[in-house]
């Protein structure tokens, strides 16, 4: 026997490691598990900053979602922190081990690369794909990346263990339970730790940024128009003391008498003025009174176009831009204002007045929706509009005194979801479709087809108050 232990001695002592070696590996790991986990933490917050949505506000994840988020990086943070606890406990040669034990070498090799190796993969690899992969999954990502995270965290666990079995033979299953049990309780406190604070981040971004809660619709055919570099955005939302006032895109108020240099500097500023567009982003229970006082400002700086900007409640877009309401504004609305201090009108603008219809349906809105003094449900709209959509007639809007910017935009989206389906019925849709993805194309057959198409089925209004 004594002649074997000359080649090979696979004897292990434990009881020669002294104590102040121990307790310093735990603390080691327990700080090195600490600095990864804050690691981490901070650059999930980066990155958050990074991704902000097109209101510059950042994307506020849910407590739930965020606990699961921790307690992921806690368990990673922890596994290498007991590989490089473990690492320091064996890194010199001890009495523990007999000069010719080669298991000590197997150990440290094993945890060097359990901890620098994977480390290096799992900031490049894994997480970078899953901060990439959480932009465009949404709350799906949690449900796709549960599982293979758990086991990921396991396999890591169950690794640091390979060797360290080969050595302890002695109470193993007692000292690897509990192992287990230290290990879960500190993963878990680690995670209940944030060393940013995201609430007062989120909370100062918001305020700088605050968003509008603009109306919903449920129309989306005018939703391809997904940029905003050559549009200029208008809000319209309540102060602190629920005024109606108006704001540009940096949340500075302005004021009404400063929209016309407002569309001015931005029209000088284009390369291409006349593609110039003004989007409407205003809050959904402004009184109509004001949106239709800023159309009717509008029309007087020669623009007939606006857009309407809507709820998005597409979960992977809705960070990137709000759906849209393509509108041209009537030129009826100008009667409905008066003119102080300022010069008349050009000859001509009241056009309208010499086009003669043979029908004219007048839609009254105010709490509710009334034709011929029958009130007629929102779902029920598009059918009745149906058939006053034609070349000899005309829809009118009446608003009662209470009427909201939401209670417009249902009506509107009512009155184009009837035009959209009418004009549907000689494939105006393909038409549309095919057109725009060929936007050079020059189609003069298929253009002037759906021309045809639109006149047929006009979408045409005019507006008053009642």
């Amino acid at each position: 026997m004594k002649f074997n232990r000359i080649f090979y001695d696979s004897h292990v002592t434990f009881k020669s490691i002294s104590k102040k070696r121990i307790v310093l590996s735990f603390i080691i790991g327990l700080l090195s598990a600490i600095i990864l986990y804050s690691f981490y933490d901070v650059l999930r917050e980066t990155d958050r900053m990074l991704f902000l949505n097109f209101e510059n506000r950042p994307i506020i994840i849910p407590e739930s979602e965020r606990q699961l988020y921790n307690l992921f990086f806690a368990a990673i943070s922890m596994v290498i922190g007991n590989s490089i606890g473990i690492s320091y406990l064996f890194s010199r040669p001890q009495k523990s081990f007999s000069r010719r034990n080669n298991k000590r070498n197997r150990v440290l090799n094993d945890q060097a690369f359990l901890g620098p190796t994977f480390l290096h993969w799992f900031t490049k690899i894994w997480f970078l794909f899953c901060v990439f992969a959480s932009q465009f999954m949404g709350s799906k990502f949690i449900d796709n990346f549960l599982w293979p995270s758990i086991l990921l965290v396991i396999v890591l666990y169950l690794d640091s263990w390979k060797t360290l079995i080969t050595i302890i033979k002695k109470n193993r299953w007692k000292i690897q339970s509990i192992h287990l049990i230290v290990f879960v309780v500190l993963t878990f406190m680690l995670s209940r730790v944030n060393f940013i604070d995201y609430k007062s981040l989120d909370a100062s971004m918001i305020a700088s940024s605050p968003t509008v809660d603009v109306p919903s619709s449920v129309y989306l055919n005018d939703n391809y128009r997904r940029y905003y570099y050559d549009n200029l955005v208008i809000k319209m939302d309540f102060d602190s003391k629920h005024r109606v006032c108006l704001f540009n895109e940096a949340n500075e108020q302005i004021e009404w008498s400063d929209l016309y240099r407002l569309i001015l500097d931005f029209n000088e500023d284009q390369y291409y003025s006349s593609r110039t567009l003004v989007r409407l982003r205003a809050n959904r229970n402004i009184p109509i009174k004001y949106i239709k006082e800023f159309e009717v400002q509008l029309l007087e700086m020669n623009q007939w176009r606006l857009v309407y900007e809507v709820a998005n409640n597409d979960e992977l877009t809705a960070s990137y831009y709000n759906n849209e309401l393509d509108k041209r504004i009537s030129p009826s609305l100008q009667e409905a204002f008066t003119r102080i201090g300022k010069p008349p009108r050009v000859p001509g603008w009241d056009f309208y007045k010499d086009q003669k219809f043979q029908d004219t349906l007048s839609v009254y809105i105010s709490e509710g929706i009334k034709i011929d003094n029958r009130e007629i449900p929102l779902n029920m709209l598009p059918e009745k509009l149906k058939s006053h959509i034609n070349e000899s007639s005309i829809i009118e809007y009446i608003y009662g005194d209470n009427v909201t910017y939401q209670d417009y935009i249902d009506v509107l989206s009512a009155h184009k979801i009837a035009a959209w389906e009418l004009r549907a019925t000689e494939n105006f849709d393909k038409i549309d479709s095919v057109i725009r993805r060929n936007i050079f194309s020059r189609d003069k057959k298929l253009s002037a087809e759906k021309n045809r198409i639109i006149s047929k089925y006009p979408f045409r209004i005019t507006e008053r108050f009642e």
